[in-house]
């Protein structure tokens, strides 16, 4: 064999090789989608699969890795992460606006998570009793996840406000037991039906405030990659929301995961709406406010 026919042999052999190699990545993209998944969003997971599917669409679901906000917004803004379910941000509607990232702004949360329910100390339960105004609240230190945009909304009513890495467990009992936080405030329906029972096997000394709720526009929307593998499944998506809201799964779906919170929660607290300096309510379309699980005057 002369060394030029060998040569030719080889190199379509490694051709072949590189062009196995590009299918076998190509039909594993394809086998699925990259899609957040954190225990109190399994509402907003079976949310986007039902959707998905009503638009036409047949996919796994591979979980996305845990991260920040920051961390989360590299990871869908480059096709790392295909969907995922967070609060609308600046970061997020600039990117939108530039067309570095795709939002489905249907409310997951139905508005919840803009009543905002203060975690403490069993210890301190009564600390937020004579508290009325926005105002009382800058006598008290609150706790936020670092890159939270919540951080922002707080400070920006003049009520102190400091980032902790760790929280997901509950850990920011430590920081109040050490007097650094006062307060650590999360969405009310999350709270009540996940996340009081989740941090009180870690730290039973925890407890919510019965006094008040923070109220202002926050909403969790579905974020899509703006990379094309993602086209078909932001038109899925897009497509398959809007019949799961005309034909009332929406709120069927939403109901297995989540439970409204008792009228008692809203009456026997004072609410203080505070503003969101970077949205406001209009912010989810009109022909989706009808989601909201209570009408806010626009």
């Amino acid at each position: 064999m002369s060394f030029a026919l060998a040569f030719l042999r080889l190199r379509a052999g490694v051709l072949f090789t590189c062009g196995a190699c590009m299918l076998l990545h190509v039909t594993a993209s394809a086998a699925g989608f990259v899609v957040q998944n954190e225990g109190h969003l399994q509402h907003a997971r079976a949310l986007v699969r039902a959707a998905m599917e009503a638009g036409g669409m047949q996919a796994d679901f591979v979980d996305a890795p845990a991260g920040n906000e920051k961390r989360n917004v590299h990871m869908i803004s480059s096709g790392h992460t295909h969907v995922d379910m967070m609060p609308a941000t600046p970061a997020r509607l600039k990117l939108v606006k530039e067309g570095k990232l795709r939002m489905i702004p249907v409310p997951l949360d139905r508005g919840l998570l803009g009543y905002r329910i203060n975690l403490l100390l069993e210890s301190q339960e009564h600390t937020l009793a004579n508290v009325k105004t926005a105002a009382d609240l800058r006598a008290y230190s609150m706790g936020q996840n670092v890159g939270w945009m919540d951080v922002e909304i707080y400070r920006a009513a003049g009520i102190p406000t400091k980032e902790i890495k760790n929280w997901a467990n509950g850990e920011f009992a430590v920081q109040m037991e050490a007097g650094f936080v006062d307060l650590f405030p999360l969405g009310l329906e999350e709270t009540l039906t996940y996340f009081l029972p989740h941090f009180r096997k870690k730290y039973p000394q925890l407890t919510t405030d019965p006094y008040i709720l923070v109220r202002y526009p926050w909403f969790r929307f579905a974020w899509v990659s703006p990379k094309p593998e993602a086209d078909a499944l932001y038109e899925a998506l897009q497509k398959g929301f809007d019949v799961l809201i005309e034909n009332g799964s929406f709120l069927k779906i939403w109901a297995q995961y989540r439970k409204p919170p008792p009228d008692s929660a809203f009456l026997q607290r004072t609410i203080i709406d505070i503003d969101n300096p970077f949205y406001g309510y209009d912010l989810v379309p009109a022909r989706y406010r009808h989601l909201l699980y209570r009408q806010v005057s626009q």
